[in-house]
């Protein structure tokens, strides 16, 4: 496998070398979905999210972070000092501009975030992306989520999720449509975001247009451009992004080209270095995921080191802003295997689709748990 680390340490230092730069990190991700795919843990690459729409959500919780700094590790054991708090509502203080914790509505008034309604979009954007075994932004590719109720008509932050490599034609998990990716879209709609489903060449193609096609600036139907421009978008609010796998590569890449990613949640990822801080990068891994799930991996990827975070066999390790990382445990779930496909599946092997019960229950106090992960999602982004 070709390691990020050694080509990305270098790289990250001439802009200029983008190419190599994000062409490094394809080429690990391709190495670790292949060895996915055909181990024991069968198809690699699915997606996060799923589907609900409407009513209204209280926020859930933060479990495990540390009230007073330093790292907490393995469910509220500090690693580095700080006392820790567990359980309670998620506030933010910044407020996007109409209240106190406030992530949209930015006319003022609107509900905080993890209180709107969410609607479908009725006209998601579309884009020219890319497609495998063809060369340049010429492929006309959808999107699909979830928006907030805004009456007021403001203004609302952007969320992007991708789903994770596609092996084969049969594979609904690996679909922008996906029963998770509406799920994940439709939380981030509850906490006032304007939240789309990115379809895009999730194969196993190296071309670098799967990601200039969504964020190059200097393309003007870029994914990233049109949906900055939607009516109900600023993107100087803030930009998030959640995916999966190469989904989850997609989503941290995002601020090598765009300055206001703010936070970046990720699955099946084993890390790269990009400019976001990684006190706003989260990484929830599962404990049988081959190539991702042990400790050292993911404690790679989410930037922390092993005098941050001793494995003592818990299950998370976390900043006092809740960055850092979460391992799923199989004893912690009702239906998932704990690998690669954790969150909408039993394992990668089994092609039918089971969202984890502890995973969309919006009353789990799981770790893993989506709810109280968008709670962070949204919470980091309206942090500036």
């Amino acid at each position: 496998m070709v390691r990020s680390s050694q080509a990305f340490a270098e790289t990250d230092r001439v802009k200029g070398r983008r190419v190599l730069f994000v062409a490094a990190a394809l080429l690990e991700l391709c190495a670790c979905s292949s060895k996915q795919s055909t181990g024991d843990t069968g198809t690699g690459g699915a997606s996060s999210g799923g589907a609900s729409s409407g009513g209204t959500s209280p926020g859930g919780t933060a479990s495990g972070v540390a009230a007073s700094g330093g790292v907490t590790a393995s469910g509220g054991v500090t690693a580095s000092g700080g006392a820790t708090a567990s359980g309670g509502a998620v506030e933010s203080g910044d407020a996007a501009s109409g209240g106190n914790g406030n992530l949209g509505g930015q006319d003022g008034g609107g509900s905080p975030f993890g209180a709107w309604t969410s609607e479908a979009i009725a006209a998601p954007p579309t884009y020219l992306g890319s497609s495998s075994g063809s060369s340049g932004c010429t492929t006309p590719s959808m999107t699909l989520g979830f928006e907030p109720v805004d009456a007021a008509g403001g203004k609302h932050p952007l969320f992007l999720y991708f789903v994770g490599t596609t092996f084969s034609s049969s594979d609904t998990s690996a679909r922008y449509d996906s029963l998770a990716a509406q799920t994940v879209t439709d939380a981030m709609a509850r906490r006032g975001f304007v939240a789309l489903s990115v379809q895009y060449d999730n194969t196993l193609s190296l071309s670098l247009d799967k990601v200039t096609c969504v964020y190059q600036s200097t393309n003007p139907p870029s994914l990233l451009a049109v949906a900055c421009a939607l009516p109900n978008v600023n993107c100087d609010l803030g930009i998030a992004t959640w995916g999966h796998s190469q989904g989850a590569l997609m989503a941290h890449v995002a601020s090598e080209f765009e300055p206001r990613v703010r936070a970046v949640w990720t699955t099946g990822y084993s890390g790269g270095t990009y400019p976001l801080s990684n006190d706003r990068l989260r990484v929830v891994n599962g404990e049988n995921d081959s190539m991702n799930g042990p400790w050292d991996v993911i404690e790679k990827a989410a930037g922390l080191t092993a005098s941050d975070c001793p494995d003592t066999g818990g299950s998370e390790c976390l900043r006092a802003d809740g960055s850092g990382f979460i391992i799923v445990r199989k004893a912690d779930c009702l239906t998932s295997s704990a690998d690669h496909c954790w969150f909408d599946r039993r394992s990668c092997a089994d092609s039918a689709i089971t969202l984890e019960p502890n995973w969309i229950d919006r009353a789990s106090t799981k770790a893993f748990a989506l709810e109280s992960n968008a709670d962070w999602v949204a919470q980091t982004t309206a942090r500036p």
